[in-house]
Parts: structure tokens; C-alpha cells; sequence
């Protein structure tokens, strides 16, 4: 009987003290939260400095090209600097109309299907476009939403 009445005690003094809203673990807690908020507001890209195709690019493009626009090996051609980056023409229409066969990028023979993203929007395509061209080592000149309109 006495250890059942020490054990209540116990049990009650616990569950008291991790009610009080004061208690410091909560304070704590709260400390800690209040401080990944700050630094994970500090290590945010500004959205100003932000180009609007990469938004696009994570959404559908970076599950095949990876992050660094990389590609996969045998899998999925870099957009590195190559003929196909460089070709306006070509990367517009590859966004409207996908790419199924063999293709040649930097030496390496690629036979994986990209779908067609033709249900972006022209301005959607014309900034996705303008990311790759000025990311993973591109330094080319943006496509235009009218220059993805005339396109299609």
C-alpha cells in the first residue's frame, strides 16, 4: 500500500509539473523553435535574387537532372554547357514536345524519354528555359515568353 501511494504521488507531482506553462522544457522548446525560425530565415535564398525558372526546374525538371543539373549517367544528359543547352530552338522544343530515341550529349549516347511540358505556361517554359541557360555552368542569353509563343 505504501509503494501504491508513492507512486501515485509521484505520478500526480509529474504530471503537474509538465502542465505548468512555465515549466523550462517549454521554455526551452520555445527556445529552440524561435531559433531554427531565425537561422532558417537568414539562410534563405532572398526571393528578389531568386530566378523565376527555378521554381519550374524543381517542380519537373530536377528529379532527372539533378540539382546541379547533372543529369544520371546513361540515364539523363547534363545540361552542363552542350550543343542542346546552346540551341534555343532545340530546348524550346523539347519542352513543348518532349524527347523520345538516342541522342548524343557531350559524347555520351542518352535513350530515355523527357515528356512533353506543354502545359506550362509560355512564360513558365521561357523561364525554365533561361535558368538552365544561366545555371550549371551556362552563360547564354534568356528565351523569351514570345519566342516560346511562336513556337508552339
Amino acid at each position: 500500500m505504501k509503494q501504491f501511494t508513492f507512486y501515485s504521488i509521484f505520478i500526480i507531482a509529474l504530471l503537474s509539473s509538465s502542465c505548468n506553462g512555465n515549466d523550462s522544457s517549454n521554455n526551452h522548446q520555445n527556445e529552440l523553435e524561435s531559433s531554427e525560425k531565425s537561422s532558417s530565415l537568414n539562410d534563405a535564398e532572398p526571393v528578389s535574387q531568386s530566378h523565376p525558372g527555378k521554381a519550374v526546374y524543381q517542380k519537373y525538371c530536377l528529379t532527372c537532372h539533378q540539382a546541379d543539373g547533372s543529369g544520371v549517367p546513361g540515364m539523363f544528359p547534363p545540361l552542363s554547357p552542350n550543343d542542346w543547352t546552346a540551341d534555343k530552338e532545340k530546348m524550346i522544343e523539347l519542352m513543348l514536345n518532349g524527347q523520345s530515341g538516342k541522342i548524343t550529349v557531350n559524347g555520351e549516347v542518352y535513350n530515355n524519354l523527357m515528356p512533353a511540358h506543354d502545359f506550362l505556361s509560355d512564360q513558365e517554359i521561357a523561364d525554365v528555359i533561361s535558368y538552365v541557360r544561366s545555371s550549371f555552368g551556362n552563360d547564354l542569353e534568356p528565351v523569351s515568353k514570345e519566342e516560346v509563343e511562336a513556337a508552339r
